[in-house]
């Protein structure tokens, strides 16, 4: 928040216990700074995620290229493990070979 100019804003990505507390200094938010969240970036799951399944198969969706990692599921604690020390960005777990 800190480095936001004043009248800009953040976005909040990602997932997490919705009661968790989050913390910030109400200086942070000075300067007409907005928070906002977003989930699944603003996507319609109905109508977008068959949209870009098919963009996928006809290969204008490149997803192969952003995982780093596949994985069985017995190994799910090592990738979580792996994104934390920063070694892996996207790793998939595979539930069947």
């Amino acid at each position: 928040m800190d480095c936001t100019r004043p009248g800009g804003s953040v976005t909040i990505l990602g997932k997490t216990d919705p009661n968790r507390l989050v913390e910030l200094r109400f200086g942070s938010i000075s300067g007409e700074r907005r928070i906002l969240r977003s989930s699944l970036g603003g996507a319609k799951a109905a109508d977008d995620f068959p949209a870009y399944a098919q963009a996928y198969l006809d290969g204008r969706l490149r997803l192969d290229e952003m995982i780093d990692r596949r994985l069985p599921l017995a190994a799910i604690n090592d990738a979580f493990e792996d994104v934390e020390r920063g070694d892996v960005i996207r790793a998939v777990v595979v539930m069947h070979e």
